[in-house]
């Protein structure tokens, strides 16, 4: 009876390692850059920056701006990359934030990688003195 318990607890346990101590799936790699609370402006440029977490890893298909509250987040734009996907070796991006965005302080950027996987960056704040 105590063999049929040890095995049990190391099947359960083994398990539970399995289901929750996995790696959350991502883009395969970890955005830099925006950091939390930083602050850019409209018209201004901001680079994006990345670390390789995945060697498998070889795009990043789209980047998206995102708002709101992080378990129902709205999307503003889809995808900010002018010329396709990029690198992920480039490990940065320069975007030229746009000029008719609202000034808020709970934007987003989402990067979709190769693996159709997403990174989420952290909270940053757009001012853009041209929008009233």
């Amino acid at each position: 009876m105590k063999s049929t318990i040890a095995v049990f607890s190391l099947v359960f346990s083994s398990l539970i390692t399995l289901v929750f101590g996995q790696s959350s799936m991502t883009a395969g790699i970890a955005i830099n850059s925006p950091i939390l609370n930083e602050t850019v402006y409209g018209g201004s440029n901001l680079t994006i920056t990345w670390t390789i977490t995945d060697e498998n890893a070889t795009t990043i298909d789209t980047i998206s701006l995102m708002d709101g509250n992080s378990l129902a987040l709205d999307l503003v734009i889809y995808n900010i990359l002018t010329n396709g996907p990029v690198n992920v070796s480039d490990q940065e991006y320069i975007w030229t934030v746009p000029t008719n965005l609202s000034s808020r302080e709970d934007y987003v950027l989402s990067m979709r990688g190769n693996n159709s996987y997403y990174t989420y960056s952290d909270y940053f704040t757009i001012i853009n003195n041209n929008v009233f």
